[in-house]
Order: structure tokens, then C-alpha cells, then sequence
């Protein structure tokens, strides 16, 4: 908004152009603080909240939550398609069995 105002006070007021492209930078602006509007600025991903979140649930995925791993995709030959199966017994995410509780 500073450059804007800026512009207004440098602008020649009769400059036809200068005031068409004022006028035409005054639209977009109102364009863009009305889109902005209703957008909750805790939403942003670049905030250091949002970015723990991510970290924290990308670590939780990567152990599968702290819960064994039940279905899996499994070849049974080393040539054959990779196909969804439930394992016979669950794993971890290592693939090391899951410790009875």
C-alpha cells in the first residue's frame, strides 16, 4: 500500500496515463485485499507452527503412528506385480516382526 501511495503523490494529475494506471492499480489492490480477506493467516505454510506440524506428522508416518503394519504390498515371486495383501502377522515398519502384547 506504501508504493501506491507513493505513486499517488509522484503522479502528475493531468497525465491521463499516470491517473489510468493509478486507477488500474487501485483495482487490483482492491481486488487482492478482497481475496484476502476471509484467509486465517494461522493457515500460512510457512509459519514455524505449521512446520513443526508438518515435521511431527511426517515423523509419525514414517512409524506408521506407533502401530504395526497389518497390510502391505507384497511380491511373491521377484518377478511378479507388487499386490496389497494382509500380512499373516503384522510388522513393523522395518519389516521386523511386531512384539506380541
Amino acid at each position: 500500500m506504501d508504493t501506491l501511495e507513493g505513486f499517488e503523490r509522484r503522479a502528475n494529475p493531468g497525465d491521463r496515463e499516470q491517473q489510468e494506471l493509478l486507477s488500474e492499480m487501485r483495482g487490483h489492490l482492491r481486488k487482492l485485499q478482497e481475496s484476502t480477506r476471509d484467509q486465517d493467516p494461522r493457515l500460512s505454510f510457512s509459519t514455524p507452527e505449521f512446520k513443526e506440524a508438518q515435521r511431527a506428522f511426517t515423523d509419525g508416518f514414517k512409524r506408521n503412528f506407533g502401530r504395526p503394519v497389518e497390510w502391505a504390498m507384497v511380491k511373491e515371486y521377484p518377478w511378479s506385480t507388487p499386490v496389497l495383501r494382509k500380512l499373516e502377522q503384522p510388522v513393523d515398519v522395518k519389516g521386523q516382526p511386531w512384539p506380541a502384547q
